[in-house]
Parts: C-alpha cells; structure tokens; sequence
C-alpha cells in the first residue's frame, strides 16, 4: 500500500495544492503535517500578528484536510536544524512510502528542504517537490542571455504568456476524500510561545473557504475600479488578500484565473482586474529575485554599492517614526495604523519607507525588520523588494534622486484627510487644506502640545539623501 505525507508550509489550502492533490491522486492513504518552527521564526524575526494568523489558518486548514479523512500532525521543533528528524520519523511512524512539499525560494528554507530530502532519500522515501507559492515557477523565465531578471517590465512581459500556461495546467482541484478512517482532532497550541501580544484579529477572517469568498466579491464588486482606487488609503479599494496569500490560504494562480475568467466576461472591468494581476505579477517577481539573487536573504542589498551608503544612526528620530510623531501626519497615520492593526496600505508602505530611508537617511534594514514584526501579511520576499525598492538599493528601484515628498503624497492619495483623521484624532477638526501641514497653520492655531512639529525638513532631507547617494556613487568611479 501506497501512504503519502503532505508536508505543509506556507499552502495551508486544499484548493489547487499540488502537493496535496498529487499525494492524493498517488496514495491509498494520505496525512498531513506542519512544523511549527517558534526558534526560526523569531531569527527570521517574524512578530506575533503574522504568526497568529498563521497558527489561525492551521486551524482551519486541519478542519478543511479532516473532510477528507485527512489528519494534520503538527510538530513542534525549534529551528529548521530539527526539521529532517522530525520529518523522519513522522514518515517513519506513519509508514509513508513518499513526501510531497511545495518549494520555498529563501536561502534558510532551501538549506531545510536539501538536508530533509536528503535524509528521506538515503531512508528509501520518495521525496515530490512542487511549485506552488507562485503563479510562474521562479527561475523557469529567464532573460535572453539566460539571466535572472532585475527589471520588472521585461520580467512582467515574459511572465504573462508563462502565467497563462501554468493557469490552464497546473492548477488542481480540492481532492475527494479518502477512502481512510476519519481522523481525531488535531492537536494544535492555543499560542505560539514567545508570540503573543497580537493585535485584534476580527478583520481578518482566516482559511480557504473565507480567502475565496473575498477574492471573489473583490473581482466582481472592485476590481474593475483596482486601477482607480487602489492608492487611495481611506477607501476600501484593495483586495486585502495579502494575508491569506502570505499563508497560502489562497493560490495565486485561482486568483489570476479568476481575474482573466471574469475580465473576458465584463470587458468593462478588464483594465482594473489587468492592473491587479501585474500586482500578482510583482509578487512573483519578487520570489524570483530571491530564487535568483539569494545574497538579498542575508541582509544584504541588491545593489553592493549602496552598502557604503553612510546611514544615520538616530535612535530618537527612527523611534519617532515607529510611534507615528514625525510631524508629517500621513507618515504617521500610516504608522499608527500598522501599529494598532498590523497593515498598511501598500501607497503609504512606499511613502513611510522612503520617509525613513531618504528623508531620515535611516537603514532600510531597520524599517524592514519593524514591518516584519508587526505584518499580519508578512512575506519576506515582497517584504524586502518593497523596502529595496523604496530605498533605492534593489532591483528595479527608485532612482536614488527620486525622493517622494509626504506632504504632496497626502495631499494626493488622500486630499480631503479622511484617513489622517481616523488615525490622527489630534489633527480631526483641521481642515483639508491644513491638516497636511499643520505645523505650517496660521493665526495662532498651532498648539505643539498635541501634535509635533516635524523631526526633518523635507527639503534638507531629500538634499541630505540624495548627496549620500552620489557621494557613494562617485567613490565607485
């Protein structure tokens, strides 16, 4: 008798999980298994808001897999030094003949997945790995003198046609249950150790079947306005789908067919749904970076040069911006929020990033990192590209002398102060033509007690950057 072990990671779904259909598809008897890793994940630096949802949405993925007479194992070890034992012996205890598990890209994670494979293989297992984060394999698009891509556009125009092969045939439905005796409950923590202290999680519904059903009111109720509203903070005009991507709750390759499925019927809604899918693009673009340029998983820029880079180390102004009082209420809206919630919109994640990196001249890798411990949709690879992107040291980057000035980005992306006041309550009665300026107030209105005035003065800040910069630049000549 054929027995199968899914070895889950960040696909916690039955929908179009490869490893999970073919281990069925394969197997006359299937189980599950997950490893929660709490050591790894705080070296990673994972906070407690992304590792609830997880733990969340493995509680749902065990009720899901219990439908199909599937049992969930879920192992606790410390690091991914623990996970060939542990995977070891849980085959070894279940008698699986064959272990299917969907590829992670990031250096730690392929160290992990040779040294278990290898195990497995010199124990006679059969070992299946499967693409199944990403809607494009990274690595299988390529430029023409065979190189990975450091340009989205080119890399955008060649995973399209890519993207539409692997849609048609690579994606699995939810497998009918097994012919096996339903399971026992799965013995999951009520916590994670060490990662507690999460922020509320009511609006964040968890699992597959909650994931699907906003995909879908999203693409037939928003998506054809995605293009118009999706920089506009203060309007529900995202698909909020992050998280459950992040966790797998959701696969990307449902989300782009379900995109193109619904633009070919509404032609109408065809040009939002198509500035969605380059987003889902972006998220593969940049699983493909980190698959082709690992040093970016070291703490490392994309760019050498730009580590000569002479950052500020200014504890007081770096703390400022973590608490939301830099003085520039859109920045500090946006702080707050990711505080109190564990998200930000992704217009103000470039906006605060660049406020930090440029205007404060402060290391990415300190933003970066404060992201990761407070993101509910954390991911490491969009994650890094964002901050890289947005400090000018990766692929694809900002050029350097191109600094987005806070004041013009609020008054832009949220000109009447909708979203500033509903995080600012300080700032609520101002007007719209002040709040974005308040310190700039006229007739004696200003009372410094309540709000303060700005740590940095945008000019100076983007003069400062921009000459470090160059000064970096110029001693690589």
């Amino acid at each position: 008798m054929m027995s199968g072990l899914v070895w889950y990671r960040r696909d916690l779904r039955t929908i179009d999980c490869a490893p999970l259909a073919l281990a069925c598809k394969n197997n006359d008897r299937v189980d599950a298994c997950f490893l929660v890793s709490a050591g790894q994940w705080r070296r990673h630096g994972l906070g407690p808001n992304h590792v609830e949802y997880m733990r969340r949405s493995l509680a749902s993925l065990a009720d899901q897999l219990a439908e199909l007479n599937i049992q969930l194992h879920v192992k606790l070890v410390d690091t991914y030094l623990d996970a060939p034992k542990a995977i070891h012996e849980l085959a070894r205890d279940l008698a699986c003949t064959n272990v299917h598990w969907g590829r992670e890209h990031e250096v730690d994670e392929v160290a992990r997945d040779k040294a278990v494979r290898n195990l497995l293989s010199e124990s006679g297992l059969q070992v299946h790995e499967h693409d199944d984060q990403v809607v494009v394999p990274p690595g299988s698009v390529r430029t023409g003198s065979d190189t990975g891509y450091k340009v989205f556009t080119p890399y955008r125009k060649a995973w399209l046609p890519a993207a539409r092969d692997h849609v048609a045939g690579s994606m699995h439905e939810r497998p009918e249950p097994m012919r096996q005796p339903p399971p026992p409950p799965a013995e999951l923590p009520e916590v994670i150790p060490e990662f507690e202290g999460f922020v509320p999680m009511d609006a964040w519904p968890v699992g597959e079947v909650e994931a699907s059903k906003t995909m879908k009111r999203f693409v037939r109720e928003r998506g054809s306005d995605y293009g118009r509203d999706r920089d506009i903070p203060s309007v529900h005009g995202t698909s909020r789908l992050g998280a459950a991507l992040a966790v797998g709750a959701l696969s990307p390759r449902t989300c782009v067919a379900m995109g193109w499925r619904h633009a070919e019927r509404h032609p109408e809604a065809a040009e939002g749904l198509n500035v969605w899918i380059s987003e889902l693009a972006w998220r593969d673009f940049y699983k493909n970076v980190v698959h082709e340029f690992p040093h970016v998983c070291r703490n490392r820029a994309f760019k050498p040069e730009t580590e000569q880079v002479a950052w500020r180390d200014d504890e007081a102004s770096f703390k400022a911006w973590c608490e939301g009082r830099t003085g520039y209420p859109i920045v500090d809206s946006a702080m707050r929020c990711l505080v109190a919630t564990g998200w930000m919109h992704n217009r103000l994640r470039m906006v605060t990033s660049q406020f930090l990196s440029k205007h404060l001249l402060i290391d990415w890798r300190r933003g970066e990192a404060f992201f990761a411990r407070h993101l509910i949709d954390m991911d490491f690879a969009s994650n890094n590209g964002g901050w890289q992107w947005s400090s000018s040291t990766g692929t694809d980057a900002a050029p350097y002398f191109r600094v987005f000035n806070p004041t013009t980005q609020g008054r832009r992306f949220d000109p009447d102060g909708a979203f500033i006041r509903s995080w600012i309550p300080e700032l609520s009665d101002l007007p719209a033509r002040e709040i974005h300026e308040p310190s700039k107030m006229t007739g004696g209105l200003w009372n410094p007690s309540t709000y303060p005035q700005p740590i940095v003065d945008q000019s100076a800040g983007r003069t400062r950057a921009i000459k470090a910069f160059a000064d970096t630049r110029n001693a690589g000549e």
